[in-house]
């Protein structure tokens, strides 16, 4: 039986749609779009550049050292002595942003945001059906001077998608119902085939930059255990850390987005064990006792899994993002009571409140110890909404005042979600901005990447369509 049979029927369904937003939390994508040396086909994304690492070595130089001659002075005469001189390390080099450009982007323009749909009358009432993708076309809005366009459909519920270096579009995806899954690749012509599995929760994929070489989060078991693994362009799956924090839920709080940094190396969000730091204890200076690693996103070499805490106080950071400035975002989602989503701007060892979070109104949460400080969120985003994908525009076919604007999917049922919404980082400190509706009448956006032509594309959990958005202004 399909997850979603009708999809949304009837009015009333939809009530229950609300009710079920905790059960369906965890349905949670970045993919970056960022490209190798000499890959001239993704001509919208950063350049990477192979830079090695350095160990030193010892290697003989001459030192001034006197010695007597028959005269009554001293002459000197050279000895060697050792000296340290660079020589390159047998460790595989890993591979470092060169920042992307928005140069020949159109001209600025404000298009305004996305209309709203008729939320009835379609082939399956509030929805068009599965199959209906001229429902869909015509129920899906953008702003004006974009276009959308069907891409294809994926066998299962997709979490997360990133296109790799063949230009081929790929995602983690849940089969037959399951929390089970496996990594799918969608073709030119929008078919699809089985990639490689199999993974229990298959989450975050990112491949590493200038490789056909895939990186995965997923569970260990569906209860207990979460990790990271390899999967080579052979389709060997390698193990990378089998030893992070998980699950608060069966469907929740995990291992989540995976998405390279600047500097080569990985980042992963990993979710807490609990909603808001409930059955915990204190330790003496009043810090809660959270397990190692929770609740934070780590900085991994890739190549060795020897890992470290990037940020934390993260309740669970669904998606990772990048900007042409180095900086990394983060999309949280909140408690069960569907308070606390909001949108993170990161900074290595930062603190982001979490479970501190009496003071923001949470009156089970606990109060924050005053030996810790914390980051405001850059934005808060709608109660319930669920914030799934996140991804930093840095193509070159948008107008240019969207170059390093954010686009997040808002995954819920609920009125200000089921869209995704655009963030201008530099317009967040006027205490009156909102984030604007981009892409409307989606039935549940889960993850959203760029396109190699730098077009914007948004994946639907429910009936697994992918969608593309064209500037053709």
């Amino acid at each position: 039986m399909p997850l979603f049979p009708k999809c949304f029927a009837s009015l009333r369904l939809r009530a229950f749609a609300l009710g079920c937003c905790f059960f369906f939390a965890a349905c949670a994508p970045v993919g970056e779009t960022f490209r190798a040396t000499a890959i001239p086909q993704l001509t919208n994304a950063p350049v990477y550049t192979d830079t090695p690492t350095w160990t030193p070595t010892l290697t003989p130089s001459p030192t001034l050292t006197p010695t007597l001659t028959p005269s009554p002075t001293l002459t000197p005469t050279w000895t060697p002595s050792p000296t340290l001189t660079p020589s390159p390390s047998p460790t595989q080099p890993l591979w470092t942003l060169t920042p992307p450009s928005n140069e020949g982007a159109p001209a600025a323009s404000e298009s305004g945001g996305a209309a709203f749909s008729n939320v009835t009358g379609w082939s399956c009432d509030d929805f068009p059906c599965g199959d209906d993708i001229d429902g869909w076309l015509r129920r899906i809005q953008a702003p004006q001077g974009y276009y959308v366009e069907h891409v294809g459909q994926f066998p299962g519920q997709p979490m997360q998608i990133t296109y790799g270096r063949d230009g081929r579009l790929y995602a983690t995806v849940l089969e037959n119902g399951t929390r089970n899954g496996a990594i799918y690749v969608m073709n030119e012509d929008g078919s699809t085939e089985r990639y490689a599995g199999d993974f229990v929760s298959p989450f975050g994929l990112a491949f590493q930059p200038g490789t056909d070489t895939l990186y995965v989060s997923a569970r260990v078991t569906l209860e207990e255990g979460g990790g990271v693994w390899r999967v080579d362009p052979d389709g060997t799956i390698t193990p990378v850390i089998s030893d992070l924090p998980c699950c608060f839920m069966t469907i929740d709080n995990q291992p989540n987005g995976l998405i390279f940094g600047a500097d080569g190396y990985l980042y992963v969000g990993v979710g807490a064990l609990s909603d808001h730091g409930e059955n915990r204890t204190r330790s003496a200076d009043g810090v809660v006792n959270l397990q190692a690693n929770e609740a934070s996103v780590l900085r991994i070499q890739p190549h060795t899994g020897d890992y470290l805490i990037y940020a934390q106080g993260i309740r669970n950071p669904v998606d990772l993002a990048l900007d042409s400035t180095r900086t990394l975002y983060a999309t949280d989602s909140g408690l069960l009571t569907g308070f606390g989503n909001r949108l993170l701007r990161l900074q290595a060892n930062a603190h982001f409140g979490f479970p501190y979070w009496r003071d923001r109104g949470c009156i089970e949460c606990w109060i924050k110890p005053a030996i810790i400080e914390t980051l405001p969120d850059l934005v808060g985003l709608p109660p319930m909404s669920l914030p799934r994908g996140v991804v930093v525009y840095t193509g070159d076919q948008y107008p240019q005042n969207l170059f390093d604007n954010l686009f997040i999917t808002l995954w819920n049922g609920v009125e200000e979600g089921q869209r995704v919404v655009r963030i201008d980082p530099d317009a967040v400190n006027n205490p009156e901005y909102a984030p604007e509706p981009f892409i409307t009448g989606l039935i549940r956006p889960i993850d959203i990447t760029v396109a190699p032509d730098g077009s914007l594309v948004v994946v639907d959990y429910v009936y697994g369509h992918v969608w593309r958005v064209v500037y053709g202004a």
